[in-house]
């Protein structure tokens, strides 16, 4: 038995030794990545500097009291230095940084990147300043050390959040990503490699909001971006110019909705644009940009997310059989797209484009179209459908009349019509949804009036559908967000009376906490609106959000963000909050909005200034005052006209 036992014995043994061996060489390896990590912290900390921020302006134009803080990164020794934008939203009244020596120095906003979202400042010191060493972009590879270091909480010692590179191109192509914890605490630092270079600088980002503050939602979940710097170098000179640096636009919409499947094809021009002007036409299939391959929507958003206004891009064009080459250079603006209003209604119970209503004092009753006419052409485009004639309609050439044929009676008819501007007041007149005679009672829709909230979120929420969504065709959608001050349950019988009358739906949400909505309950109220068009058949044309004060400036937030299955939103006593996204109005999506603005001459200042800028940019606006300066909820006369209005948005 002797001799068992023995192999046993030095196999026991053995298995211990390389345990003990492996646990070393683990620690040994611990030891040496928290040292390179140290390392490279401390090779770059001189270059990461804590700025302070005093005064500026909160939401409503008011005046800020106290101080904030935030990061900044050297870029040059005289004193160069770039942090994140959204430290800067305030626009506050002075900007003082504390230097390596211990020393607070005032320093001056000299530009601004409004592409990546960040922001270029300038110190006047005697000293100085460590640059960082940098690393291209082209040298990173996912899985490879990420370290994240900001200056908020000290001047003296930045904090840490180390993680990996989790891809090299997001945000269609602006920024490196990381799962390290990125915050306001590092904002504005650097994101760092394992040898202390500088990857890039950190900044909140987003694909859906290019807002300074978009992507601020994901902060300390893994999901964090940083600018590469390298690419930024190249740019620094028109920056310390005192020259903004303006994400470049090209003017065109795309055919379809899947930008992971659908081919780069033109669906529409932007008139006066830098497509346009280049020779860029409806039908043209984009191939190739600056000789990278364009096979899919997706690679030309990342080729055009990485571009600036002024820069050349040298595109290659198929146009039926030909492939032609069309350089283009970027825009930093479009002239406003000023939405035309032919002034009619089409019927929503018919495949084709026939005409249920004209409303008056537009284009159409000017030509004297009539209910029942059916569109078959519109200049030289064939019209198939209610949504074939809005594309020509809202792509045409502005500001000049056009040919529009019709079927009346059995006879075609030419018909001159020049479209106008959407009007700044409620349209009124259209009949009432109705539902068709030969309709048949769709099984398994529910109706009633019944809670909604999502498991996996914390909003509560109610849904009301009406009794004819059983015959409808189709439903509109009103989604109330309430808050501490505009509370819903004394509005709620009224909305409910006007949804059994208007044929839509009526979805309550509250903020998860209850009181206020925060930015980021953006994607909660999308997530739920979904669901419901998941349930029933929503028409995007006639879903609209409708909230105050906080619930308000929410309901402008997912309309500006959500065109695609929103285009309506109202705000009572509510503006833009700062630092919000407001795209362009384009021709294939569409948003108009009504403010009810309150009746204190201070805050209705504020709100009509935000107003005139929109109107600026041609947004649709209607304008109307509170009725009440002691509330914010809503009247039954003021939900009934807001019935009447969402009735009428699928005009055309």
């Amino acid at each position: 038995m002797s001799k068992p036992m023995t192999r046993l014995s030095l196999l026991l043994v053995t298995l211990a030794l390389t345990l003990v061996a492996e646990t070393t060489r683990a620690q040994e390896l611990n030891v040496a990545e928290e040292a390179a990590i140290r390392e490279a912290v401390d090779r770059v900390a001189p270059s990461v500097l804590q700025i302070e921020t005093v005064g500026g302006l909160v939401q409503g134009g008011g005046p800020l009291e106290g101080a904030s803080r935030t990061t900044g990164t050297v870029i040059s020794p005289d004193g160069y230095i770039l942090s994140s934008l959204v430290g800067f939203i305030q626009e506050p009244s002075g900007i003082l940084v504390a230097l390596p020596n211990g020393k607070r120095v005032a320093a001056k906003i000299v530009a601004k990147d409004k592409n990546r979202n960040l922001i270029l400042l300038k110190v006047e010191t005697d000293v100085e300043l460590t640059v960082p060493e940098s690393i291209a972009r082209t040298e990173l590879r996912p899985g490879q050390w990420a370290i994240a270091l900001g200056k908020t909480f000290s001047p003296d010692r930045p904090s840490v959040s180390v993680g990996i590179v989790s891809a090299t191109h997001r945000v269609w192509g602006k920024a490196v990503q990381t799962d390290a914890k990125i915050s306001p605490n590092n904002y504005g630092g650097p994101l760092i490699d394992i040898h202390g270079r500088v990857i890039g600088i950190l900044t909140p980002l987003s694909p859906q909001d290019p807002g300074a503050s978009g992507g601020m939602e994901w902060y300390d979940s893994g999901i964090g971006f940083a600018a590469p710097l390298t690419e930024l170098e190249s740019r620094l000179d028109v920056l310390k110019e005192g020259n903004d640096l303006m994400p470049g636009l090209l003017g065109i919409n795309l055919k379809g909705n899947d930008i992971v499947a659908d081919q780069a094809e033109i669906a529409a021009v932007r008139y006066n644009s830098p497509a346009q002007e280049a020779g860029i036409q409806v039908k043209d299939i984009l191939i190739e940009a600056n000789g990278r391959p364009i096979e899919r929507q997706a690679q030309l958003k990342h080729i055009l997310g990485e571009a600036y206004a002024g820069d050349t891009i040298a595109f290659k064009v198929k146009r039926g059989d030909e492939e032609l080459a069309i350089d283009v250079t970027l825009a930093e603006k479009l002239v406003p797209y000023d939405r035309p209003l032919l002034g009619i209604l089409p019927q929503r119970s018919t495949d084709e484009a026939i005409i249920e209503y004209v409303f008056e004092d537009t284009a159409a009753h000017s030509a004297d179209l009539k209910a029942g006419d059916k569109v078959i052409r519109y200049d030289e485009t064939d019209i198939t459908d209610s949504e074939s004639l809005r594309n020509a309609v809202a792509t045409a050439e502005p500001d000049v009349p056009h040919k529009l044929t019709i079927v009346r009676e059995g006879a075609e008819q030419e018909i001159e019509v020049q479209p106008q501007s959407v009007p700044d007041k409620f349209l009124t007149g259209a009949p009432k949804p109705e539902v068709p005679q030969d309709a048949t009672e769709q099984d398994g829709i529910a109706t009633g009036e019944s809670d909604f909230q999502l498991a996996e979120e914390q909003n509560a929420a109610k849904l009301f559908v009406p009794e004819a969504a059983k015959k409808l065709p189709e439903l509109g959608l009103v989604v109330l967000l309430g808050d501490v001050d505009f509370k819903l349950e004394s509005m709620r019988d009224a909305w409910h009376e006007q949804a059994e009358t208007f044929g839509f739906a009526v979805l309550e949400i509250l903020p998860a906490d209850g009181d206020r909505w925060k930015r980021a309950e953006s994607s909660v109220v999308r997530k739920m609106i979904d669901r419901v068009r998941d349930n029933y058949n929503i028409a995007p044309l006639r879903t609209v959000t409708v909230g105050g004060k906080s619930g308000g400036a929410m309901s402008l937030i997912h309309g500006f963000e959500n065109r695609d299955i929103q285009n309506g939103a109202v705000a009572a006593e509510a503006g833009v909050p700062r630092g919000t996204n407001v795209p362009d109005c384009e021709p294939l999506s569409q948003l108009e909005l009504v403010f009810l603005v309150p009746r204190d001459e201070k805050r209705a200042d504020f709100v009509k200034k935000q107003v005139e800028s929109l109107r600026e940019l041609k947004y649709p606006i209607i304008e109307a005052t509170m009725p009440d300066a002691e509330t914010i909820v809503l009247s039954s006369a003021e939900i009934a006209q807001l019935a009447i209005w969402l009735n009428t948005l699928d005009r055309i």
